[in-house]
């Protein structure tokens, strides 16, 4: 799963509640309003919730008497912990406030051992729920499973799986007899050959011409075809 990163440096939000609101009640209201749609947005399918750090620390914070209330938040592509800046103009004053994200994917699992160089399918695997800051890598989910893909190390149950875990299929062996399908333009002419290499989809591997006898690249299209382009 891809994430979508903001190129923004920090997200600030202006409230102008009334004078009796507290400093938690205006944090509250600018996380509900503003980050929990912002990260619902960049992650639809996720359970969001954000936790303020050290709450009792915002009893020593002075009124905002003007009832204009600014909030940075400082980190917004991160997906654990952020800070935000919290400051008032009237009295000035400025403060930080530490705060736990938490981002609950529904993500492809293993339910039983699986082996390094063994076939990941759909029947080794299910759905579960993860903590997105807890993994490396992306995850795969159950619109981009990652069904045939082959496990790169052994993975325990209950392992969700990354394409840091996994290594594509090989497509093509060394000896195997393919197709070589070779475009120019509007040109297209097909030709017998034999693969010299291993390969998996999209990759260049050396190939035979069986009629000419020469070598050429082309790269791996499906377990019988590979594409050369003039």
């Amino acid at each position: 799963m891809r994430i979508l990163r903001l190129s923004v440096a920090f997200i600030y939000f202006q409230v102008g509640l009334t004078f009796a609101t507290s400093t938690e009640e205006h944090i509250n209201h600018f996380i509900n309003q503003v980050e929990i749609p912002r990260l619902s947005e960049t992650y639809p399918n996720a359970a969001i919730g954000i936790t303020l750090n050290n709450v009792s620390a915002l009893n020593y914070i002075p009124a905002c008497d003007n009832g204009f209330f600014q909030i940075i938040n400082q980190r917004p592509e991160a997906t654990k912990r952020t800070n935000y800046e919290i400051s008032c103009s009237e009295p000035v004053w400025k403060s930080y406030v530490p705060v736990t994200q938490s981002i609950m994917i529904p993500a492809i699992k293993t339910i039983t051992p699986i082996n390094r160089g063994q076939i990941i399918s759909k029947s080794n695997t299910d759905v579960g729920e993860v903590d997105l800051s807890s993994l490396r890598g992306h995850i795969f989910t159950e619109d981009n499973p990652p069904y045939g893909q082959i496990a790169s190390r052994n993975l325990r149950i209950n392992t969700f799986i990354t394409d840091n875990l996994t290594t594509p299929p090989m497509l093509i062996k060394k000896g195997d007899v393919v197709l070589i399908t070779a475009q120019s333009g509007s040109i297209l002419v097909r030709m017998n050959g034999v693969a010299l290499e291993n390969g998996v989809k999209g990759q260049q591997i050396r190939v035979k011409n069986t009629s000419s006898e020469r070598i050429i690249y082309a790269k791996v299209v499906t377990d019988s075809e590979v594409l050369v382009n003039y």
